[in-house]
């Protein structure tokens, strides 16, 4: 059995032009998304240039621990796994595996 399908209503009488906007009405949407645009660069930039900073620290500590640093954890890929004392760990789920 087919599903009935409802008839189609007249849609000639309506007037679609109400709910478009004018280019005049769209320049202030368009200016914020500019400019909310431009943050959301900056704030990357920014990110981009701290994180080979953070990475060389990171590795520098680590070093100095006697701890290395390998792959991002298989079990949560939220943390690279630390490898001490023939252990991978990792500090976020504590998964361990021996080497």
């Amino acid at each position: 059995m087919t599903p009935r399908i409802p008839a189609r209503t007249d849609d000639r009488g309506r007037d679609y032009r109400r709910w478009r906007t004018s280019p005049t009405d769209a320049t202030p949407r368009l200016e914020r998304t500019a400019s909310e645009l431009r943050n959301v660069t900056a704030r990357l930039e920014r990110i981009e240039t701290r994180l080979p900073l953070l990475e060389n620290t990171l590795r520098a500590v680590a070093r100095q621990a006697g701890v290395s640093i390998g792959c991002p954890c298989g079990h949560c890929e939220r943390s690279y796994l630390l490898i001490a004392d023939g252990m991978m760990t990792c500090p976020t789920c504590g998964y361990q595996q021996s080497i």
